[in-house]
Parts: structure tokens; C-alpha cells; sequence
């Protein structure tokens, strides 16, 4: 399978695909109906490239014999591309019996297999993907999402014909969706076709999307706009104007947010057109899409803001993209921003500096003043640091100003050292001025767990 295809496939399918399957505890994870790990998938499986995959593997290794077999190989890349050739050469039967063994297989393998295992059932004979997951109980409605993505990147008529046929099959995948998962129940299978048909045929996808009714009418409708505005702002323009209230708005935003990516002028052309009531709320999306795509340039246009808040929520924004690259100017960009609060944009950076340059962001936090910012940049250094002077850390959280804050982060300091040296953790508690009695007993017989001590959930409200 070509390289580039896979590590973004790989990623989003561990990230957000991956909580379309459940272990046997049945706990699910969060998941993105708009990412496209199925259409790499498929794109990959049609075009006959994962032939080319063979030369990495060992020679005269052959053709993946099993998913046992596979589960044995050393590499993830390797195992996701063994996979893929595995499940390509079967037919919808044995795709149902490999099904039936995913259950012996360990987390995360499970994930991995089923995800390819169920986008490749549903290119081939989607209707009996779809039976079998009638027969998984509660995990049935996890692998739906990835055999409906799959089935409708390949003919989103006939995966639209049986989402219409069959609406109580998928009443539960709103609920665990990304983008439009968030609302009503049974909106996350109308976007997922709405994306996919977009990525074919955008008109078809709009006639149909506006057949539909309520929140999943206005979820596909959405996941149109958006897909279409990333490759072309201006059909994307034209089809929102066929739209009317929320719906409009919505698209108006979605719209913003993609021009924000490409131009910052174009992007405050296009608000400058709508409605006054809708400019707000499209410049804060236009700046997101800016501030992804560059926020050296985003940082730049902070000063556009005139409404305080705005150009707090702006700044905590740029400043955590920035930070990912080059956390030093980030933490400089908050710093000189003078903005009355700016715990989030702090909390943003911190995280990202402590675990890029422990020694760098500690440096850093000596040039903060007593305040706010300054325990939220200590509370989450001492959370993110990867640094190994326990003892150092444990002394910094003691001077956070905050009692509350720094209650938390001195048992956070604590819970680390006691990985390694539980009895210089214990005195150094036992030692502190600023715990009470209660409060030291209470970390001490934590026995090192990460505990929200002090924090909103203690039992005693402190």
C-alpha cells in the first residue's frame, strides 16, 4: 500500500475508527463520521496497489496465511498492510468467518482487524456486513458506522436507500459520532453518506440530504458544505445559498473556516457579506482553519479581534497550534498579549513546552509574575513534564498561589515521585507547610495514583 496513504489511514483508525469497535467490556471510544480512513481503504483496495506492499515483507514470505499469523508480525505498518492484503482476497463468506474469530483476538488487534475486516465486507456484499452486525449485540452498532462509510464511498444511493429502509439500525451512532454525532440520536449515518456521496457527486448528495428531516437533515447538510468548501469554495457558496436559517448559518461557517485555510483576505470577504449576526461566530471559524493551516500568519491577525473575549479565545487557539512546533515563541505570544485572562491559552502552550523542553518551560515559568497564569502554567508544567526531579517539581506546585490548584498539583508531583522513590515522596508530604493533616494521610494512602485531590470531585468539596 503506498506509504502515504497508510500512515494517515493508520492514525485516523487508531484515533477515531477505532471507536467503532468495542472490546468486551463494551465501553466505546470517541469517533470522527468525518474522517475518511474507509475511502483510503478502498481507494487503496480498487486501484490493485497493495500488490506493491509484498516487496516489504521478508522474502518468499508469500500471501498472509491468517489474521493469527499477521497478529505475530513485528511492525504495526506491517501488520495494517498484511491485513489489508489478507481481507482483499476473500470472499463475503470467509469474511464472515474471519468475523467470527475477531473476539480471541487481543485489544488493540481487535480494533485494527475489525476495522479492515468490515470496510473491506462492505465494498464486496454490504448487506450481509450488515446482518452479521445484527448478530454482534451491543458491538453491532459500533462496526455500522465503518461498514456504512465503506458502502457508501462505493454507491452512496444504495447506502442512502438502506439507511431510509432501515432508520432504527443506526438510532444509536449519533451518540458516539464526531461532528455529527453531538445532538439527537441517528444523525452520525446521514452524515457519513452526505460526506462520502459529497467526495462523488455534491449535487446528488444536496438533493438528497435536503430530503431528509430534522437535526439529520441539517448534520448532512453540513457534512456536504464542509467537504465540498475544502476543494471548492465557491460551489460550496452557491449550494449554501439554497439554504435558509440555522442551516445557512451553518454552512456560512463551515465555509469560513476553509477560506481561513487558504486566504485570510478571501476569508474576511466572504464575512463581510453576511449577515451581521453571523460574522462573529464565521471570523472565530475562519481563524481556526487559518490558525491550523499557519499560525505564525494567524498570530499575525490577533489584532483583528476587537471584542476581548474574541481575541482571548483567538489567542488560546494560535497559541496552542504554535506551540507544537515552537512552544518558546508561543509562551512569548501569550505572554505579551496582554489579555486579562489567559489560563486557557497558557494551559494550551504549557502542555505542549513541558513535554517538547521540560528545562526550557520551567525557565519560562520563573518570568511569570504571581497570578492566575502563573499556577496554571506550574499546575500543568507539574502535570506534563517529563522531568525526573520529583523533588523540584513537588517544591514548584507548593508555591501556586491557589489552595485548591495547589493542593491538586502537589499530589500530582507526588503520585510521580512515588513511581520511584515512594519513601522521598512520603517525607516530602509529611514535610510540606502547605498541606493540611487530612490532606497529606489522604495523597499518602493514594499510594501513588493520579487522584484529583483538591479538585471539584473530592468528597468533601474542598
Amino acid at each position: 500500500m503506498n506509504q502515504k496513504l497508510l500512515y494517515p489511514a493508520l492514525t485516523l483508525f487508531l484515533g477515531a475508527a477505532g471507536g467503532f469497535f468495542v472490546g468486551k467490556s463494551g465501553q466505546p471510544a470517541q469517533a470522527d463520521d468525518s474522517n475518511s480512513a474507509a475511502e483510503m481503504i478502498s481507494r487503496t483496495s480498487r486501484s490493485g496497489s497493495l500488490a506493491d506492499s509484498k516487496s516489504s515483507r521478508s522474502a518468499g514470505s508469500g500471501r498472509p496465511r491468517s489474521a493469527d499469523d499477521i497478529n505475530q508480525m513485528p511492525g504495526q505498518l506491517q501488520r495494517m498492510q498484511s491485513l489489508l492484503e489478507f481481507y482483499a482476497g476473500l470472499s463475503p463468506e470467509q469474511l464472515e468467518e474471519e468475523a467470527k474469530k475477531l473476539e480471541s483476538i487481543a485489544m488493540p488487534e481487535r480494533m485494527m482487524a475489525s476495522y479492515v475486516l468490515f470496510a473491506k465486507w462492505a465494498e464486496t456484499d454490504p448487506m450481509s456486513a450488515m446482518a452479521y452486525s445484527d448478530k454482534m449485540g451491543f458491538t453491532g452498532m459500533f462496526v455500522r458506522p465503518t461498514i456504512m462509510q465503506s458502502w457508501a464511498s462505493v454507491d452512496p444511493l444504495a447506502a442512502s436507500k438502506y439507511y431510509s429502509d432501515n432508520p432504527g439500525q443506526f438510532a444509536m451512532m449519533g451518540m458516539f459520532g464526531g461532528r455529527g454525532g453531538g445532538g439527537p440520536m441517528g444523525n452520525g449515518a446521514a452524515s457519513i453518506i452526505a460526506g462520502e456521496w459529497a467526495r462523488q457527486n455534491p449535487d446528488d448528495a444536496m438533493a438528497w440530504a435536503k430530503s431528509l428531516n430534522g437535526s439529520e437533515k441539517g448534520n448532512a447538510l453540513g457534512s456536504i458544505i464542509s467537504q465540498v468548501a475544502q476543494s471548492d469554495s465557491t460551489k460550496a457558496m452557491s449550494m449554501a445559498a439554497t439554504l435558509d436559517g440555522d442551516e445557512k448559518a451553518r454552512a456560512n461557517r463551515q465555509i469560513a473556516e476553509a477560506l481561513g485555510s487558504k486566504s485570510w483576505d478571501e476569508a474576511q470577504q466572504f464575512i463581510a457579506g453576511l449577515p451581521t449576526d453571523q460574522q462573529d461566530d464565521a471570523r472565530r471559524r475562519a481563524f481556526e482553519g487559518l490558525a491550523n493551516k499557519n499560525p505564525a500568519e494567524a498570530a499575525k491577525q490577533l489584532a483583528s479581534f476587537s471584542d476581548e473575549d474574541q481575541r482571548n479565545r483567538a489567542t488560546a487557539t494560535v497559541a496552542e497550534r504554535l506551540s507544537r512546533e515552537n512552544p518558546a515563541e508561543a509562551f512569548d505570544l501569550v505572554i505579551s498579549s496582554g489579555a486579562a485572562k489567559q489560563d486557557d491559552a497558557m494551559r494550551n502552550v504549557m502542555m505542549n513546552y513541558a513535554r517538547q523542553d521540560s528545562a526550557g518551560a520551567l525557565s519560562a515559568i520563573q518570568k511569570i509574575p504571581q497570578g492566575e497564569t502563573r499556577d496554571t502554567a506550574i499546575g500543568t508544567y507539574v502535570f506534563a513534564s517529563n522531568s525526573t526531579n520529583y523533588s523540584e517539581n513537588f517544591a514548584l506546585a507548593e508555591t501556586i498561589t491557589d489552595e485548591r490548584d495547589r493542593t491538586r498539583a502537589i499530589g500530582v508531583s507526588a503520585a510521580k515521585w512515588m513511581t520511584t522513590d515512594p519513601e522521598g515522596a512520603k517525607a516530602a508530604i509529611q514535610q510540606s507547610t502547605t498541606l493540611s493533616d487530612e490532606m497529606k494521610t489522604r495523597i499518602i494512602e493514594g499510594g501513588g495514583a493520579m487522584r484529583d485531590w483538591g479538585g471539584r470531585g473530592d468528597r468533601d468539596g474542598r
